[in-house]
């Protein structure tokens, strides 16, 4: 499927920070693909000669949004590109077997692109950790965010399509008053781990008081009353709320 540079950035931030979204089932997919299609003798396993095919099926995807060179960029010439290879794959071959095998493979390149999200690509200030980002750093993205004009709001917008996704759990494009209150959670982890929203326990007296009340914010945003809200319907309530709260930071 094809992907903005923007969709590109936000799976694999997401893909490295939850394994079990689907964003990393997205990339496990690819990096398995990546594999078999080096694995011309259908064995289940890499030899050396091989390995300089996986690596570029893989490098192709980030070569496409920019965030890896091109191999004739990289080596001057094909004896130091095999050299590099060759270092490559004895650390994949952690078992010292003569072969990688696909686990070997996935480790090797999931902890590569760890690194690279790390210190290539955009911070991810709402998926992100306090290790990751700073409260001054988060507060300055999130004033930008609330323009529209700007990257911020595009980083904003695919956060919130992503916690209105891992809401909708039987995938019709639409949430319910149960599903809604998971995905306030989901959406208040960002601000909560800068000290800038309460938690659920401070907001509210008891679980029966936040559904209720959840579901009178479930109610208003639903405008056409059929009962469940959909993506723009989520996503103008959440622009609301955050401009609201944008004009109350210092």
């Amino acid at each position: 499927m094809e992907k903005t540079r923007e969709e590109f950035i936000e799976l694999c931030q997401t893909a490295i920070h939850d394994r079990h979204s689907g964003s990393y089932c997205e990339l496990y997919q690819f990096l398995v693909h990546c594999y078999v299609r080096a694995d011309t003798d259908m064995v289940g396993k890499v030899r050396l000669n091989q390995v300089d095919k996986l690596i570029e099926e893989a490098a192709a995807l980030p070569r496409k949004y920019g965030f890896a060179p091109k191999s004739e960029d990289m080596f001057p010439d094909d004896e130091t590109r095999i050299a590099s290879r060759e270092k490559m794959f004895k650390e994949m071959d952690v078992e010292k077997e003569g072969y990688v095998t696909l686990d070997n493979w996935i480790n090797f390149a999931v902890e590569h692109i760890t690194g690279k999200v790390a210190s290539n690509l955009p911070k991810d200030y709402l998926g992100g950790t306090t290790e990751d980002v700073s409260k001054e750093e988060f507060v300055e993205f999130i004033k930008k965010a609330v323009d529209r004009s700007t990257s911020e709001y595009r980083q904003l917008y695919c956060f919130l399509l992503k916690t209105f996704m891992k809401a909708d759990s039987n995938r019709d494009g639409e949430i319910d008053s149960v599903e809604f209150d998971r995905m306030i959670e989901d959406a208040a982890e960002a601000p909560r781990r800068f000290g800038l929203a309460p938690s659920t326990d401070e907001m509210f007296r008891s679980n029966k008081e936040r559904y209720h009340i959840r579901n009178g914010y479930f109610k208003t945003m639903d405008v056409n009353k059929n009962d469940g809200i959909s993506f723009d319907e989520w996503l103008s309530f959440a622009y609301e709320h955050i401009v609201l709260k944008v004009a109350t930071l210092s």
